[in-house]
């Protein structure tokens, strides 16, 4: 989008004027366009409580399972300005959503370094696709066999500008990193990673239970036996 484009958005939604949002997307606008502040045309169509402009954009793929800079998603918008009606459409769509991630395809990866690699071939992040599809239990599986994750894993972007560790916590899924296996290798970037989340979607979550775990798996890692003739100190 051009910037006279996005400014005919803004100026669109701040008339409230969804008949010319309808348009734009039928001709072309992404239905999952959002602006400065995160907020998609479902968020500002929930806080209209335009049900039929709901529904157009449900029907171009928008997705409710989408948070705005507040930590707001367009039901607790419908929700908060009192759209009772909108809330509604939009909780069956969230419904939906969440019923496709639980049934998510077998992913064709064999390693994560597959993964990565397919990242650098398509210029955004495969991590957060993968995320964004539910697949990403079957993610950290393979990461647990193959060493663990690297920040550069969870904090690549995917095509709208969201990471894959935020696309987690927005799924609800955040606690899926918190394995000490995952991080044992890499304890520094799974601070990187915690810290990139806001703070809404960590609190629900045992950190210091989880930081307590990953310190005993690296002094257990540094007990193993090592090869005779051999000394390996300990890193920092």
């Amino acid at each position: 989008m051009t910037k006279q484009t996005n400014k005919s958005i803004e100026q669109a939604i701040s008339a409230r004027d969804t008949a010319a949002l309808a348009h734009m997307v039928d001709t072309g606008l992404d239905a999952n366009w959002k602006d400065a502040a995160g907020n998609t045309l479902l968020h500002h169509a929930a806080r209209f409580g335009d049900t039929d402009f709901i529904n157009k954009l449900q029907a171009k793929g928008a997705t409710a399972f989408v948070f705005n800079a507040a930590g707001d998603s367009p039901f607790d918008i419908a929700v908060m300005w009192g759209n009772d009606a909108a809330a509604a459409r939009i909780s069956s769509g969230l419904e939906a959503e969440i019923k496709a991630a639980a049934t998510a395809k077998p992913i064709t990866y064999k390693s994560i370094q597959e993964i990565r690699d397919a990242s650098g071939k398509k210029g955004s992040s495969e991590f957060y696709t993968l995320a964004k599809n539910g697949q990403f239990p079957q993610v950290a599986a393979l990461a647990e066999k193959d060493g663990g994750f690297v920040a550069s894993d969870l904090l690549g972007k995917g095509a709208d500008g969201d990471t894959a560790a935020l696309k987690l916590a927005q799924y609800g899924q955040l606690g899926l990193l918190l394995k000490p296996a995952l991080w044992i290798a890499k304890p520094e970037d799974f601070q990187k990673v915690w810290d990139s989340v806001p703070a809404n979607y960590r609190s629900t979550l045992d950190y210091t239970s989880f930081i307590a775990e990953l310190r005993q798996a690296k002094l257990q890692s540094y007990a193993k036996p090592k090869l005779p003739g051999f000394r390996q100190d300990p890193k920092p």
